[in-house]
């Protein structure tokens, strides 16, 4: 399955389903979803030249809400 056509945010995609994220196709956008709930939005077709910067800060944000659950 082809999640972006960015090379670089293909591989983060690809290596987040492995670890057990679950990827679902929406009408415009996919939808990566961490296994406690948490999602971000994965650009298809990202123009913007920061997209992979802010893909990643996303991908943080969701997994650093999981570490502060689990935490407090």
């Amino acid at each position: 399955m082809k999640y972006s056509t960015s090379k670089e945010i293909e591989k983060e995609v690809q290596s987040r389903v492995r670890e057990s994220w679950q990827y679902v196709r929406k009408r415009k956008h996919g939808r990566l979803v961490s296994p406690t709930g948490g999602f971000v939005i994965v650009p298809c077709t990202p123009s913007d030249r920061r997209a992979l910067r802010n893909f990643r800060r996303d991908v943080e944000r969701v997994l650093n809400r999981q570490a502060k659950c689990h935490a407090g």
